[in-house]
């Protein structure tokens, strides 16, 4: 089965304000997404229908629970769950489970159409529900864990992890007086059912060839809800109302997949770090900003090990310490290996149950992109610093000024328009220069230029 996891430059206070309240617009625009996401309420009694085919993950889950809430509260008399799932991560998979247990409204899982599945992760959000019914041709089962990667658990971590998945849908057959030990033995040797086997076994309650024959044969009959309430079922004439992904349960989908919660990562440290290395820039901020805090918000559903983050956020201190304070790359390999080692804690902690993992050569790959850039930033503030100072004093040094009152050894130069006192330095001593004449700036001493005269007198 697939996993049941899966130079120093001044500040600038006034642009790092305007981050801040960038960071606040992007929470800001987060909590507007949730509110939109809101579910409408409905009056007329009626039933609703989610269709879940699709993984057991974060991104899945928080749209299943969020049809589990909306049905109750929006008038439904039953939830419809068509299910055709090839499985998915432990802990999305616990959180359905307990969304479906704690529902007040009686919850029909539907495998389906013909040839779904109901695998891995997806035979606990089936049998977690108080009617489970098979389409011809469909399957359930094959709940044994595997890590992220597919392959066996080690042997005492996999022994835990059976015992307490055994516990748990034996728990939940129990419950709603269907067969234990086909449904334990999906878990300890990975069987799985067809319909057939699955109906004449008891493992699931009924089978039906459509939805409306389903709900034709669920009018009338009673159920019992995890919390021993018994409920009979009015499904006869009631319209059917589809609960679609939203505009948010797609964005989360996208968020929580842990690739792009890593590469929002990256996002935000490269732009912090550009802007960081070049206070007041102003765009680098502001997309990093937005970056990190869609990472926060896609991190947090990822169930990871936060002490990775600390060294992650250590890597960008690092890189824009370097820039500041060269160290001929000491500093930005250490920034590096910060970010690998980090990447690999935070995301891969969990890789040993099962839980969803970044692969190592993702991380690489990035590393060695935030290397190359940080590479050419250094680069340029090197060459910066060795750059001849153009500007204030020490920008005149070298400049060719006219001599407008002979020099002999003192008279005026007139420099880039202006009129200034100058003096012949000591290796011109001796010499006069005449009006007209182009002279070579040595030095500077006060408001007196030092100067040479350009060609041997």
């Amino acid at each position: 089965m697939r996993s049941v996891h899966d130079a120093a430059l001044p500040s600038h206070p006034r642009g790092q304000r305007e981050l801040l309240l960038l960071g606040l617009l992007a929470l800001g625009l987060l909590a507007l997404l949730q509110l939109a996401a809101a579910p409408a309420h409905a009056d007329a009694t009626h039933i609703d229908a989610v269709n879940f085919n699709m993984d057991v993950d974060p991104g899945s889950a928080s749209f299943l629970t969020g049809a589990i809430n909306t049905a109750q509260h929006d008038g439904a008399s039953l939830l419809l769950i068509n299910l055709d799932t090839p499985g998915g991560d432990l802990d999305s998979m616990k959180t359905i489970e307990q969304a479906e247990l704690a529902s007040a409204v009686p919850i029909v899982v539907y495998v389906s159409p013909s040839g779904g599945r109901a695998a891995s992760a997806g035979t606990f959000v089936a049998l977690a529900a108080p009617v489970v019914a098979m389409a011809p041709n469909t399957r359930i089962g094959a709940a044994s864990p595997i890590d992220s990667s597919g392959g066996n658990l080690p042997s005492t971590l996999d022994t835990k992890i059976k015992n307490d998945l055994e516990a748990d849908i034996r728990s939940l057959q129990t419950s709603y007086g269907r067969n234990v030990e086909l449904a334990v033995s999906t878990v300890e040797s990975a069987k799985a059912y067809d319909d057939t086997e699955a109906i004449d076994g008891h493992l699931v309650n009924l089978g039906a060839a459509s939805q409306a024959e389903l709900l034709s044969r669920l009018d009338g009959t009673s159920t019992t809800l995890h919390n021993g309430t018994t409920v009979m079922l009015h499904t006869a004439g009631l319209p059917v109302t589809l609960i679609e992904q939203s505009f948010t349960d797609q964005l989360k989908t996208v968020l929580f997949n842990p690739t792009v919660v890593f590469i929002l990562f990256i996002v935000a440290a490269i732009c912090i770090y550009l802007e960081l290395a070049h206070p007041g820039a102003i765009v680098p901020g502001t997309v990093g900003v937005i970056a990190l805090v869609l990472f926060l918000f896609g991190a947090g559903s990822l169930n990871p090990n936060w002490a990775g983050l600390v060294l992650m956020l250590l890597a960008i201190v690092l890189l824009a310490i370097d820039v500041r304070v060269p160290t001929h790359g000491v500093l930005t390999a250490g920034a590096l290996v910060c970010l690998v080692v980090g990447s690999l804690i935070f995301f891969n902690s969990n890789a040993g149950s099962g839980g969803p993992t970044l692969s190592p050569l993702i991380i690489g790959a990035f590393a060695a992109g935030v290397g190359l850039v940080s590479l050419l930033v250094l680069r340029y503030a090197i060459s910066a610093q060795r750059r001849p100072v153009t500007t204030g004093r020490e920008g005149l040094i070298g400049q060719r000024a006219r001599v407008t009152v002979p020099l002999a050894p003192a008279g005026r130069v007139k420099l880039t328009g202006e009129d200034w006192a100058a003096r012949l330095s000591e290796r011109a001593a001796g010499q006069r220069i005449e009006v007209d004449r182009d002279v070579r700036v040595a030095a500077v001493e006060g408001l007196t230029l030092i100067v040479e005269p350009l060609k041997p007198q």
